[in-house]
Order: C-alpha cells, then structure tokens, then sequence
C-alpha cells in the first residue's frame, strides 16, 4: 500500500453549528456513511473514516468501512494528518475528503488523483456558480490565476461584482510532503478571520492548485443544508 492514492474522511461530533453533524440521518443512512459511499468505486487504494469518537467509528464500522481513532484534532486537516501517520504513512497522495459532502462521488477523487502536483504543492476542486446562488457565508468562494493557482479563498462572494464565482468543494489533495507542510502551518491572520484553514497554508507559501468541473453538490454547514440534502435524497 506504498503507492496510489488515500483517502481519509475527518469527522467529529462536537460542531458548534450542528452538533452530531456526522451521524445526521440522511435518508436511512448517517451523513458520515453517506460520504463513504459516495465514492465507492474511486481508484483509491485505502479509504478510511477518522474519528475521536466512539459512537462515529461505531457508525462507520457498522457499515462496513475502515476506521482510524485519533486523538483531538485543532482542524480537519490536522486529523487526516494524524490518521495517516497511525496507518504508517502509506500512498503517493493523501486525499481529505471533508466529512460533511454527501453528494461527494468518485469522481472527485479519480480527479484529484490525475493532478499533476510538485511535492510541496496541495490540489483542490472548485465548480463555477451563479454568484446569487452562493452567496451566503457557508458556501466558500475560491479566485484563481490564469494557471488555476488559487489566489484567496474567502466566505464573501469574490471577486466583487462577478455574475459567476467558483465554489470551492470541500476536498484536498495533499503529497506527502505538503500534508506535513500544511499541518506544521502557523495560524494566519487571514485564516483566523475566514475560518478557513487553507489560507493559513497559503501564507506559509503552499501553491494550491484548483481543478474547475461540475463537481455537484454541497457541504452540509448549517440545519437548513440538512433539510436541503434530506429533500433531495429522502
């Protein structure tokens, strides 16, 4: 299990917004669960939940996925970190796969495992959308250069005035390398203020690397997300 790639989905209970967010019922099934299956079939070579909590592992085991228990974690990132250094540092790439995407597919996955990233480098995806349709604080909003490297990240709708922005969809690509780089990241002020740990990366000097598709779907931030995903897979 050297090579390919890994994918590791952080989830906690304790959200301030959503407490329990994880084990959120989604027609039948736990939000966490959700995720997972969500990208079966992706060329992954290991796909594992990490938790700190025993009713989530519980959750996740019972349907038939693996999980890693770790110990608190400050951000997602930090978890996946933690996770993959207890399976013994395995894969090429180590995918963060946030744990609050139920309409995640392989897809996601298979793209990110294409890019083409230098060892200090991170990939991420984005889905262009009409500025009105995102424009509340919990979607996140990603500007790009002409090379599609990532310039901010920001909860207001950027660039100012555009009809239509990219929405960043809540998944990372790291090497090895940068997955240490980005966890060893100081907290930035920009990254204190957004609530975004990424930027925090970026002013260390980590190039984030955007892949723009129809990459469909939504993160789940607040009790109207819920009801939302709940209509359109209940």
């Amino acid at each position: 299990m050297s090579g390919g790639t890994v994918v590791i989905v952080p989830a906690r209970f304790g959200a301030s917004r959503l407490p329990g967010k994880p084990l959120a019922d989604i027609a039948g099934k736990p939000l966490i669960v959700r995720v997972l299956d969500g990208i079966r079939g992706c060329g992954a070579s290991l796909v594992a939940a990490a938790t700190d909590d025993e009713r989530i592992a519980s959750a996740v085991r019972g349907a038939g996925y693996e999980v890693v228990m770790t110990g608190e974690a400050p951000s997602g990132t930090a978890r996946v970190a933690d996770a993959w250094r207890r399976l013994g540092r395995p894969g090429e790439r180590v995918v963060n796969l946030q744990g609050d995407e139920p309409l995640a597919s392989a897809s996601w996955i298979d793209a990110l495992s294409s890019m083409e990233l230098d060892a200090e480098e991170v990939g991420t995806l984005a889905r262009p959308r009409p500025a009105d349709e995102i424009s509340q604080p919990s979607s996140v909003k990603v500007v790009c250069d002409s090379c599609g490297r990532a310039l901010y990240f920001s909860r207001l709708p950027i660039p100012y005035g555009a009809s239509s922005m990219l929405e960043h969809v809540g998944v990372y690509c790291f090497t090895p390398e940068s997955l240490e780089s980005c966890v060893a990241a100081p907290l930035s002020p920009a990254s204190a203020s957004e609530r975004l740990e990424q930027l925090s990366w970026m002013s260390a000097g980590t190039v984030i690397r955007v892949v723009e598709g129809d990459f469909r779907g939504f993160g789940i931030d607040t009790p109207e997300d819920l009801e939302r995903v709940r209509r359109l897979l209940g």
